[in-house]
C-alpha cells in the first residue's frame, strides 16, 4: 500500500510542477528537456539559441520502484519529410538523495539514403 501511495504522489508531483533536466555536456545540440503538466518538451540548439524542438502529450511512467530508486520510461516517435525520429526518455529518482538522473536515446531514421543516426544524451535535474 505504501508503494502505491508513493507512486501516486510521484505522478502528482510531476503533473503539478515542472521538472527540468539539463544536459551534462554543455555544448550538446539537445541542451535540456522539461516534464510539465502531463507534457514533455525537448529543446534543441539552433544557430546557438535554445529553441523548443518537440512537444509530446505524455510523460515517462514509473515501471520499476526497487532498490531505493524509481525508474520511469517513455518511447515516442515523430515523422516529418526528412526522417522518423524516435525518443526513448528515461529517468531515475534516487530516493535516498532525492536526485534525478535522466537519458534520451535518440534515433533518426532518414527517408533518403543517409545512414540511421543514433545518439545518447545524459541529463541531471536542475
Amino acid at each position: 500500500m505504501k508503494k502505491l501511495v508513493f507512486i501516486f504522489l510521484m505522478i502528482i508531483s510531476f503533473s503539478a510542477s515542472a521538472q527540468v533536466f539539463i544536459n551534462r555536456v554543455g555544448n550538446s545540440n539537445m541542451p535540456k528537456f522539461v516534464i510539465e503538466n502531463g507534457k514533455t518538451f525537448i529543446y534543441h540548439k539552433v544557430g546557438g539559441k535554445i529553441e523548443l524542438g518537440f512537444t509530446f502529450d505524455q510523460v515517462p511512467l514509473i515501471y520499476d520502484n526497487a532498490d531505493g530508486r524509481s525508474r520511469a520510461k517513455m518511447t515516442v516517435s515523430t515523422t516529418d519529410k526528412v526522417a522518423k525520429r524516435t525518443f526513448v526518455i528515461t529517468y531515475t529518482l534516487h530516493r535516498q538523495t532525492q536526485k534525478y538522473g535522466a537519458g534520451i536515446e535518440y534515433t533518426v531514421d532518414f527517408h533518403d539514403k543517409r545512414p540511421t543516426k543514433f545518439l545518447n544524451e545524459y541529463f541531471n535535474a536542475n
